[in-house]
């Protein structure tokens, strides 16, 4: 129901897709680490059935883990993230953004501000005296608050853009979390397609298309498909041009890679200088369960690589995959803007690595497989229905393009 300027839903449990990133050795999920988290650890001290204070995942609670909370003695964290907003509804029905408290603590959120423009963060006010309760949402409609210019709390309306911008949520002067600034970027959407936040095996999270929106509930999982990036071949063993990427249509029924409404294909593009728009005098179509090979060129791959005959096959020609790391996407034409700028609405994307980048991750572990960085293997896709872009999906394994994953 939308009653009121917002709408706040309590949970009895909160979806990890939900969850801000709490400081290491937070035991009772205030978002800070102090006395109560040293009680909680010391009872738990060299227990080893799935004890909350192994810190470092390696079973049990010893000295590591007491280390590790030290070094985060203190550390205060803001639990308040925004997790979802839907951006493309149809004229009769508004957008709408979602904050989430994943804490066990109450946050006292009036006074904030929202806004698409970073350098305009003060937009729409929350009303004073709003609290987000522990593990709960809070929920914010374009026609009743944000875009209303009834609203005494909207400074200056806004709506949010269907083919992509950034979402700025800022604490002000808050006597609790001063200057706290969150922000998530997002692209362009489908009608009826929202964004929100999927926790990741590494502990980070993506901004990405949800499967449903789920204003005031846990986040539905990803979309996934109806192609999906499947093999990644970045770094052969042999000659270095005989690299790939496999497309596979898992959905159960034919798509084509044409939007006969922009009279545009679709592309594949990459970080490192690819550019490969499919045909648009032919049109490719992919059968359900049908792979699409994309390759640097198509007579090398054929030689190097037993390809069927049947398999359809596209050379991407200039640029290289990077064999260090690199962000690879398939896009689907979107919307024109007002001047005529074409946007594109991001199908799959993968972000590899070689498993050399500990630095980026938060335990300074790489988990990309390094077996696949010039040995002779690819990277495969482990289920094609999970979401793509994290690296427990992936596994080195023998290439195998235009068929099936061993």
């Amino acid at each position: 129901m939308r009653s009121c300027l917002l709408t706040i839903c309590l949970l009895l449990a909160l979806g990890a897709a939900a969850r801000a990133q709490s400081p290491a050795g937070d035991l009772n999920n205030d978002y800070r680490v102090d006395q109560a988290d040293l009680v909680l650890f010391a009872g738990q001290w060299l227990a080893s059935e799935s004890p909350t204070a192994d810190l470092n995942g390696d079973g049990e609670v010893n000295g590591i883990d007491l280390a590790r909370l030290a070094r985060h003695w203190g550390d205060v964290t803001c639990p308040i993230v925004i997790n979802e907003l839907l951006a493309h509804s149809h004229d009769d029905a508004p957008d709408w953004i979602e904050l989430s408290n994943p804490s066990s603590i109450a946050v006292h959120v009036g006074g904030w501000v929202l806004s698409d423009d970073k350098d305009d963060l003060y937009k729409y006010q929350i009303p004073v005296g709003t609290i987000a309760e522990p593990n709960s949402y809070l929920v914010f409609y374009e026609d009743l608050s944000f875009g209303n210019p009834l609203d005494p709390n909207t400074l200056n309306p806004f709506k949010m853009s269907e083919n992509g911008e950034g979402l700025y949520l800022y604490s002000g002067n808050d006597p609790i979390f001063p200057d706290y600034l969150t922000a998530e970027t997002f692209g362009a959407s489908e009608t009826w397609v929202s964004f929100g936040r999927h926790e990741r095996s590494t502990g980070s999270h993506a901004f990405v298309r949800l499967s449903e929106p789920t204003p005031d509930g846990v986040n539905a999982y990803p979309l996934v498909g109806p192609v999906i990036i499947n093999e990644i071949m970045y770094h052969p063993g042999a000659d270095g041009d005989a690299e790939y990427v496999e497309l596979l249509n898992i959905s159960g029924q034919l798509v084509t890679l044409f939007d006969f409404i922009s009279l545009e294909p679709w592309r594949f593009t990459d970080d490192a200088g690819i550019e490969l728009a499919f045909p648009a005098d032919a049109p490719v179509t992919l059968q359900a369960g049908e792979h699409v090979l994309l390759v640097k060129d198509e007579r090398l791959a054929r030689a190097t690589y037993p390809i069927g005959p049947g398999v359809q096959v596209f050379e991407w020609g200039s640029g290289k995959l990077a064999n260090d790391a690199d962000r690879i996407r398939l896009l689907q034409p979107g919307d024109l803007d007002d001047q005529g700028t074409r946007y594109w609405i991001e199908i799959d994307r993968v972000d590899y690595s070689d498993g050399s980048h500990g630095g980026g991750f938060e335990d300074g572990i790489d988990p990309w497989p390094v077996e696949a960085d010039g040995s002779g293997l690819s990277l495969n896709r482990r289920a094609v229905l999970r979401y793509g872009d994290d690296p427990n999906n992936w596994e080195a394994a023998i290439p195998s393009p235009g068929s099936a994953n061993d």
